[in-house]
């Protein structure tokens, strides 16, 4: 079973969402980040990711969905700025704004 985008993303909201402390929970959305794994998942506080306001800013590790099952994660962040397999592309339906 392979996932979709729109699927993983909803596993992200519904794992990290009902825990979330820091601000108001966001996922920026714009940018789809995937490889034949994973899809990677930029994840904060909505005071941080829209309004840059430093006091919301969150340290740590990357947030991740594996494809083959689902699977919600974290991964250094140094992990996934150097895997030259990751490609980008714009989202054309995204939920953030």
């Amino acid at each position: 079973m392979t996932i979709t985008y729109e699927q993983a993303r909803d596993r992200v909201r519904a794992e990290l969402e009902p825990t979330w402390s820091t601000g108001t929970f966001t996922i920026d959305d714009r940018t789809i980040v995937e490889n034949d794994k994973m899809y990677v998942f930029e994840v904060g506080a909505r005071e941080f990711l829209k309004d840059r306001d430093p006091a919301f800013e969150i340290v740590g590790g990357v947030t991740v969905v594996y494809k083959k099952d689902g699977r919600v994660d974290s991964l250094p962040s140094v992990q996934v700025a150097l895997d030259e397999s990751l490609q980008r592309r714009a989202n054309p339906t995204p939920i953030f704004s």
